[in-house]
């Protein structure tokens, strides 16, 4: 039979504008996509300017307990110049990454600056074989004031900068 689909709460809080974005095609395995969309230590090197800084590219002890689909990291933190797209300083962000599914991870974020819901995107990947993945990313976050096309934008922007750690992206430009 078919299998239930993963979680995501955030997907259904009336406070949060939800996004698809994507399909991407990318020359790499589903298991590479998920682990780089878990990895907080390349956001100083890979995402400076944005979601890291080099000055601050040092990863502090988190928690990570196993659930039954998976496991969840909590008590994560980042310091990220621009966490989102509306940010205008920088800040300390509040992770929590949840493995619910293969191939699906739900990151939640909470700059110290910003006040109520958290952003949340659910990350899911398709292999189509083992060395080409497609990867959806489904957004649900506080921004009701940039366009569905701004926000997108800011989220290609950032899995374009994953692009030489990820391998030979298919339709990112």
């Amino acid at each position: 039979g078919a299998s239930p689909r993963p979680a995501f709460a955030a997907g259904d809080d009336p406070g949060l504008r939800r996004l698809n974005v994507g399909p991407y095609e990318v020359r790499t395995s589903a298991a590479r996509i998920v682990e780089n969309f878990l990895d907080m230590a390349h956001f100083g090197f890979v995402h400076e300017g944005w979601l890291g800084d080099r000055e601050h590219a040092a990863v502090a002890a988190y928690r990570i307990d196993v659930t039954a689909d998976g496991f969840v990291a909590s008590d994560c933190a980042a310091w990220q110049p621009r966490s989102n797209r509306v940010a205008a300083v920088g800040s300390t962000v509040a992770y929590r990454y949840e493995v619910v599914a293969p191939f699906t991870a739900l990151l939640r974020k909470l700059p110290e600056r910003q006040e109520g819901s958290c952003d949340e995107i659910a990350l899911f990947v398709c292999p189509v074989d083992e060395e080409l993945s497609r990867v959806w990313f489904r957004l649900a976050v506080t921004d009701h004031a940039s366009t569905d096309d701004e926000l997108r934008a800011f989220q290609h922007a950032i899995f374009a900068q994953d692009r030489p750690v990820l391998g030979a992206t298919v339709d990112l430009d």
